[in-house]
């Protein structure tokens, strides 16, 4: 039978995004040493995605189905990733293809460093269903078995089953962010694409980070942490959208192990799953959702005003054997967020051979810019201080 499943309220709240910030794209990004040959990797797409079905979703109606066809392999002869101004990129910010039905790409960048990179409609997948099936390409490229993910649940169905064990938080738009506001500018890129390598990893990164952005901010803090739905059940094997948000309210002066805390609590008890009840918003008409995702980026960029200060989200801990294929042994793994209208700040954090990539879509708008590279270098300057460095 047809891979199906329905599109989830909190999928369907992406749908407006791809125009309102395009591309609207979580990207997967492995540079490396070496080679790739396409035609391989095509083949290996194609293995990774038949056992994947969440990988070549098209919409029908209010369904995802497998379409049956494989995700594209794009080469870009020549092409290296404009690090460090990634907005500025030419085809990481290009629509993802080879239709405006595609939902997943794959982009093999023959520059100098060869470059993969996975590029997901986050309607589709979450980011840990995207790194679960990159991982398993490059499973099949080393030749083994891909993984097998057949479950057609996303969070709607979860939370269905287990049960939320209170109330969603209330959402205003009240919280400040810790670079500022400004005005978008006619011309100026109305997103700005940061990443940073931070010479150390360990415990901790992404509460220090989290308090680190509430001292630096003018009043309360909210920070979003996306926390993954598949650790209450650790059977299901799907990539569908299976994330929530557990919500930080934080002071300036908080210390980070008081962060650590309240992330543990909350965990403790499930605080994520109310949230997927905030989701019925999403129930309105999409020129009425439109509206509101522009007053929100409206009241954000000119008042400073946001429904949080920030998202942060560690995607997991790797190293090259992990990831190394015959011909090509990365030397990086990096996550680029997606863009967003509701929310300022949207960080990611990734390890890799004691590293930790840091990287960050911004909105962006008068002075922006320079408040955010100077964040940047404070955060990166704070946990190479703090955090254990790996020779």
């Amino acid at each position: 039978m047809t891979f199906r499943r329905p599109i989830s309220p909190t999928e369907r709240m992406y749908f407006p995004m791809r125009d309102l910030a395009p591309p609207f794209l979580m990207q997967l990004v492995i540079p490396g040493t070496g080679g790739i040959d396409a035609e391989r990797l095509r083949q290996a797409v194609e293995v990774a995605a038949r056992a994947c079905p969440g990988a070549r979703l098209i919409r029908r109606g209010k369904n995802w189905i497998d379409s049956g066809i494989a995700p594209t392999v794009r080469v870009v002869a020549g092409h290296a990733v404009a690090d460090p101004n990634l907005e500025a990129d030419p085809v990481l910010t290009s629509p993802i293809g080879p239709s405006a039905a595609s939902t997943v790409e794959i982009l093999l960048l023959t520059g100098s460093p060869t470059t993969l990179v996975f590029r997901v409609f986050h309607g589709v997948m979450d980011g840990m269903g995207m790194v679960l099936f990159a991982t398993s390409v490059l499973r099949v490229l080393r030749g083994d078995a891909p993984e097998e993910f057949p479950d057609p649940v996303a969070d709607a169905e979860l939370v269905r089953r287990i049960g939320a064990p209170g109330r969603p938080t209330v959402m205003a738009p009240t919280y400040r962010t810790a670079v500022g506001h400004g005005r978008q500018e006619p011309g100026a890129p109305r997103h700005l694409l940061r990443r940073r390598t931070i010479h150390a990893s360990g415990p901790g990164a992404l509460a220090r980070i989290a308090a680190r952005l509430a001292e630096r901010t003018d009043g309360p803090s909210r920070i979003m942490m996306p926390v993954d739905l598949r650790r209450h059940d650790p059977a299901l094997r799907s990539t569908a959208n299976l994330a929530l948000p557990l919500f930080l309210d934080l002071t300036p002066g908080t210390p980070w192990a008081a962060v650590k805390e309240q992330i543990k609590s909350g965990l403790a008890a499930r605080r994520e799953l109310n949230q997927m009840a905030a989701t019925r918003l999403t129930q309105v008409p999409d020129a009425a959702n439109r509206a509101l995702l522009r007053s929100l980026n409206k009241m954000g960029a000119d008042r400073g005003r946001n429904l949080a200060s920030a998202t942060v989200s560690h995607m997991g801990r790797f190293t090259r054997e992990d990831l190394a294929v015959p011909g090509f042994e990365p030397t990086a793994i990096y996550v680029l967020p997606q863009h967003s209208i509701a929310m300022p700040l949207l960080f990611a954090l990734m390890e890799f051979d004691g590293r930790t990539e840091l990287t960050v879509s911004a909105r962006n708008g008068a002075g922006l810019e320079a408040r955010l590279d100077t964040l940047l270098d404070d955060l990166v300057q704070q946990l190479e201080r703090e955090l254990p460095v790996h020779p």
